[in-house]
């Protein structure tokens, strides 16, 4: 009758086990939350993808984000290559 928190949860994860038996919250250093009692407040999945992020008056999701980052990191590499590729091309004109 007692779970990882004593008598505020009361399930059999340390006997139990998640992951198919391997391991549960307290043993892998993580503090119990309750998360498998009636009321719990986030039903969601702990692993699912966001449908949408509402933050900072951006509404987006996760690939269009991602799309973005990863054009912003493709632009810097390109401008560092090209300002690389020219202080190369000026340092040999001074040889």
């Amino acid at each position: 009758k007692m779970g990882c928190k004593g008598p505020t949860t009361y399930n059999a994860c340390s006997t139990i086990r998640w992951n198919g038996g391997l391991s549960f919250p307290i043993q892998s250093g993580h503090p119990c939350i309750g998360c498998s009692e009636d009321g719990f407040w986030d039903k969601g999945g702990f692993y699912n993808r966001l449908s949408n992020i509402h933050q900072f008056g951006i509404e987006a999701n996760a690939d269009e984000v991602g799309m973005g980052a990863a054009g912003i990191v493709g632009g810097a590499v390109a401008a560092h290559a090209a300002v690389s590729a020219l202080k190369r091309s000026q340092h040999k004109g001074d040889e």
